[in-house]
Formats: C-alpha cells, sequence, structure tokens
C-alpha cells in the first residue's frame, strides 16, 4: 500500500493466465505526486470445470465455474519525509459451486529510506472478515517483510519475506534493471513445499509501458502461466 507518488497519472490494464485454465485482469488508475491515489478492480474466473462424484465413473456429472472480482482504493502519503505510510481497502466476492464468499480487509504498509541506496518495506495484510454462506470468518492475516537494494549498472535487488500463520514462510527473491528503454526482471519463490520462478521484460517508449512475464513451477501440466501488463500515462 505504501506506494511511491508518480509525476503523471496514468492508467494500467493487465491481462493474466494462470495454472490451468484460470483466467483474471486487473484494471486500475493511479494518481498524486505527494498523495499516491490508486482505485483498481481485479477479476478471476474458470469456466468449465469437470464435476465428478465420490464413484469412479467414465464420464464427469457436468461442468460448473469459479469466480471471483475485488475492488479496491488505496492512498499514502510522504508526511514531509522520506518515508511513506500507505492503507488499502478492499472488497472481494467469489463463487466455488453452491458456495459464495465475501469479505472486507484492510492492508498497512510503511516504506523506510534508509539511505540512496537502500530501501526497507513493512505490509500487515488481511485485517477484515470474510462471510461465506452468511457465516462470519476471520482471513488470515499475513505479514511481510522486504528490501530494495540499488546495485551499479542501474540495477536492482529486491527481497522479501511473507509470514502467515500455520503456513511455511515465503522467501523471494528477484532483480530488474532500470534502463531507459528496454528492462528485464527476473525472481523466484523459496517455500518448503514449492519451488517457482518467473521472469520477464518491460518496454517504455513516451506515454506507454509495457510489461510481460511468464511463470515456471514444478508441475508441466497445469500449463505456463502468462502476464501482460499495459500502462498509459497521461
Amino acid at each position: 500500500p505504501a506506494t511511491n507518488g508518480t509525476k503523471q497519472p496514468y492508467f494500467q490494464f493487465s491481462l493474466n493466465n494462470w495454472l490451468g485454465d484460470i483466467t483474471g485482469s486487473h484494471t486500475a488508475y493511479h494518481w498524486g505526486k505527494d498523495i499516491h491515489h490508486a482505485v483498481s478492480v481485479q477479476s478471476w474466473n474458470a469456466k468449465e470445470l469437470e464435476l465428478w462424484g465420490d464413484k469412479p465413473n467414465s464420464s464427469s456429472l457436468g461442468t460448473f465455474g469459479v469466480y471471483y472480482i475485488a475492488a479496491s482504493y488505496s492512498i499514502s502519503h510522504h508526511f514531509n519525509t522520506s518515508h511513506r505510510l500507505g492503507l488499502r481497502i478492499q472488497t472481494n466476492y467469489s463463487h466455488l459451486f453452491s458456495n459464495t464468499m465475501s469479505g472486507t480487509t484492510i492492508d498497512i504498509g510503511a516504506l523506510i529510506s534508509l539511505n540512496k541506496f537502500m530501501d526497507v518495506g513493512l505490509t500487515i495484510k488481511n485485517l477484515g472478515f470474510e462471510n461465506t454462506n452468511y457465516l462470519s470468518g476471520d482471513i488470515p492475516m499475513q505479514i511481510g517483510i522486504g528490501s530494495k537494494i540499488k546495485l551499479p549498472f542501474k540495477m536492482k535487488v529486491f527481497s522479501d519475506g511473507i509470514f502467515q500463520i500455520n503456513k511455511d514462510i515465503d522467501i523471494r527473491i528477484g532483480f530488474k534493471t532500470d534502463w531507459k528503454w528496454i528492462n528485464i526482471q527476473a525472481g523466484t519463490t523459496i517455500n518448503k513445499t514449492r519451488n517457482a520462478k518467473a521472469m520477464g521484460f518491460s518496454f517504455n517508449y513516451k506515454h506507454w509501458f509495457i510489461v510481460y512475464g511468464v511463470y515456471l513451477h514444478e508441475n508441466p501440466e497445469l500449463g505456463l502461466p502468462k502476464f501482460i501488463d499495459l500502462r498509459r500515462y497521461l
């Protein structure tokens, strides 16, 4: 949530092909240099999933779909310092077979600039509640700690640790170049139960910024997830 301000407002739109037949999109508008604002809508869905019963059968019982949609608003401010504090409010709705879920969460984040070469960040996510078929429940809270280090040749190295109750810690490491027009980026997620890698490139020209990436995982039967993100600066 503690996003740096933007010199120019911009629209953002992305298309995502996730594992299996899951597809999604993300639309956002960002504005504000000192006080950064953003509104966004995100959706995921999977159609024509086969339904199988408890007994072995040569044919499925039919098909069903999965839907998820979320809307959020975020704001951050530097308070006349080199640091930033941010807040995000999000509502979501999902439907799986005969179950529906809806909830509201708040994320809090801080970005601290230690010097001109290194920044550290802290986030607390999923402060809120969720209703499942009219029954209230808590959403597992996540705590994240990360850093950004600037290296020679206009390169940046990122590292994150994601903590959640009753789950293994996610360690994420990545790098990104900061050249004029074309840049490359790559990263990896390390966990006790899974290891995954991602890579991609970005192209920046005049009022346009385009990012394309792929996600490499351990199960090739689920396909190769791909992401494309477009930004238009005003």
